[in-house]
């Protein structure tokens, strides 16, 4: 459970026992809202609506003092008992009587009044603790370091709660975009392998060529005299072979062209 109060410090939703309740000897107006869990950011207030019976108990070995949950009708207060709200009046009287315990322990309990059929209260349910607290003399000239303490840490647990937020969602940009350069490395590593297979063709056909040991100047009569180089050589597989200068020099350009593709 949780709580916040308004008439005693700003709005910080405070966990079970960690609030000091500031009290003075004269009329005192609390307005408490109580949650479920102090820890969520979506923190939901309990529902104190539907006949539920709200008391602030303050207790000592010796004496009890419990005050009723006040008339919000009679108070400049407007309570959302729906939304956890609940309204107290701590009267001149009750306050010197609470002051002079030597036992610095609040509580907020509740009841429910069980009726029968015709809606008369036959009895009232056993009475459960929704809250725990400790108070204080509000003239007291003692600085609270334990709330203002408390008021720190939940700030920085705020701040750390932002932190690990941020730094959730870097590490799924991060995953995302390993993802997307894992996806590109596959591609230009297929790529590699299609060039590779590529130069080696070239290369096993440029052993063939440069397997040829024999070249003679043979000049071909025609129409128009031209002189070609005639190379004869042997394949790797021991077939023999023979071809002109340009017809190497085509052959080696079609796979200059086809690396480049």
């Amino acid at each position: 459970m949780a709580v916040s109060v308004s008439g005693n410090t700003s709005n910080v939703v405070y966990g079970k026992g960690d609030i000091c309740l500031k009290l003075n000897p004269f009329d005192n107006f609390r307005l408490f809202t109580l949650y479920e869990d102090w820890r969520n950011d979506d923190r939901k207030p309990i529902d104190l609506s539907n006949g539920q019976k709200i008391y602030l108990v303050f207790k000592s070995k010796k004496k009890e003092i419990r005050i009723p949950e006040y008339d919000e009708i009679n108070s400049a207060y407007t309570v959302d008992k729906v939304n956890g709200q609940v309204l107290f009046k701590i009267s001149k009287k009750n306050a010197i009587d609470i002051l002079a315990m030597d036992t610095r322990v609040f509580y907020i309990t509740r009841q429910y009044d069980i009726t029968d059929y015709t809606g008369e209260k036959v009895l009232s349910s056993d009475e459960e603790v929704l809250y725990t607290g400790q108070w204080k003399d509000e003239s007291s000239n003692t600085i609270d370091n334990y709330t203002t303490q408390i008021k720190n840490l939940m700030n920085l647990l705020e701040e750390r709660n932002k932190q690990i937020k941020n730094l959730q969602e870097s590490n799924v940009r991060l995953i995302q975009q390993n993802a997307e350069l894992s996806t590109s490395l596959a591609e230009l590593q297929d790529e590699n392998d299609k060039t590779t297979k590529r130069l080696n063709e070239v290369e096993t056909k440029l052993i063939q060529y440069e397997a040829g040991n024999e070249y003679d100047g043979v000049v071909i009569e025609g129409e128009t005299a031209t002189h070609h180089t005639i190379i004869t050589g042997q394949t790797l597989k021991g077939k023999k072979y023979k071809y002109t200068e340009e017809q190497l020099s085509n052959v080696l350009k079609d796979y200059e062209i086809k690396i480049s593709k």
